[in-house]
């Protein structure tokens, strides 16, 4: 336990020195300097109006992350809910490895996260980062799970009591992988220091391991579990949904920096309404949006896997604090370093969803291409 605790405390100073790297970075002219400057000229000559003399009124440039999965994102800009509220998404590619969204917001290569649980929100602000979260993502479900435990066809493991003495694939140190388990296990008086985690740090490196036998059980996430379990000679033994059985288990969370906050709240707003009105989107029209992310991931249909969405505006104060509680559990800060208040933000209210975009889910989609 003292080891998990100095590994999470280790993750705080990971953040500290990503914040020294993030503001040297700026101070030598990087990329990321640079695209904020050009952004930042761009939205003054939008703001003054002097340099558009067209009737069309100017779409103000959203730099986010390329998605690698179906996601509120993919919706909110193929099917306009983006361009309705004066926003273009310029999706700028995938990040290096090891380099978080929070970081590039810091950078100044990003504009807003679309990626990570609230912990990784509070950890970045502990180290001096300034993530505010304003929207959630998706959620855990029992039938659409954010964490399924696959274990191979012919094991004896039922359920995640069975979980004692068994190897478990996991790609790091978190709440929602490890952590979940060892919650389960403490509240229902087994001894999680039986279980054996392997560390399997690659996307889809735990579905091949079980599958050949070098482990017992994985910690999948979407879409690496759908895959696997299409692909077959696994089968899924548990899910998150057992340990909590509440959405805020699987809760992912959007957000955009203090200052970006202060400087754009209109388009913060506008941001919020659009991916508000993709969620009720995907949850109206669950086979429409998966065409719809299929076609930008260049995928079939039947390969993109499906989250659940929720339809709350804002994200609840108990599931917040749901994550607090096991964050304070597992180490990475003690009570009191850092308040949900200071995480999260409910200013943004997205605006409700308009029955007009039902027409959409009645017009055959029209591909756009794979996302380049």
């Amino acid at each position: 336990m003292k080891k998990t605790i100095a590994y999470r405390r280790n993750r705080i100073l990971m953040y500290t020195f990503a914040l020294l790297l993030a503001l040297s970075l700026a101070g030598c002219g990087s990329s990321g300097n640079n695209a904020s400057t050009s952004n930042g000229d761009t939205n003054a000559a939008a703001d003054t109006g002097s340099a558009d003399t067209s009737s069309e009124p100017e779409l103000f440039p959203l730099r986010m992350v390329t998605q690698t999965t179906n996601s509120e994102t993919i919706i909110a800009d193929r099917l306009g809910f983006f361009e309705d509220e004066g926003i273009r998404a310029e999706f700028i590619g995938t990040l290096g490895q090891g380099v978080t969204q929070v970081q590039a917001i810091a950078t100044g290569d990003l504009d807003v996260f679309t990626q990570g649980h609230i912990t990784d929100a509070a950890q970045a602000r502990i180290a001096g980062l300034t993530p505010k979260v304003v929207q959630p993502g998706f959620v855990d479900d029992p039938e659409l799970s954010h964490v399924m435990y696959l274990v191979r066809e012919d094991s004896d493991i039922q359920s995640i009591e069975d979980f004692a003495g068994k190897k478990i694939g996991i790609s790091s140190n978190t709440v929602c992988i490890d952590g979940f388990i060892n919650k389960y296990f403490e509240e229902h008086g087994l001894d999680s220091s039986k279980i054996e985690y392997v560390l399997l740090p690659q996307a889809g490196q735990a579905e091949q391991a079980v599958v050949q036998g070098l482990i017992d059980v994985t910690t999948s996430h979407s879409p690496f579990g759908g895959v696997a379990l299409a692909a077959g000679g696994v089968r899924k033994a548990a899910q998150s949904w057992d340990i909590f059985g509440s959405p805020a288990a699987g809760m992912a969370t959007r957000g955009f920096s203090d200052a970006f906050i202060e400087a754009h709240p209109d388009i913060v707003q506008g941001w919020s309404n659009a991916v508000y009105h993709a969620r009720v989107f995907m949850e109206k029209y669950p086979e429409y949006a998966r065409e719809v992310g299929a076609d930008y991931l260049g995928l079939e249909p039947k390969d993109v896997s499906l989250n659940r969405w929720p339809l709350e505006k804002n994200i609840p104060q108990e599931w917040a604090e749901l994550w607090f509680s096991l964050s304070e559990e597992m180490g990475y800060w003690k009570n009191g370093d850092i308040t949900v208040d200071e995480v999260v933000t409910s200013e943004f209210v997205p605006t409700d969803y308009p029955d007009a975009y039902d027409e959409i889910a009645n017009t055959p989609y029209v591909p756009k291409g794979k996302q380049d």
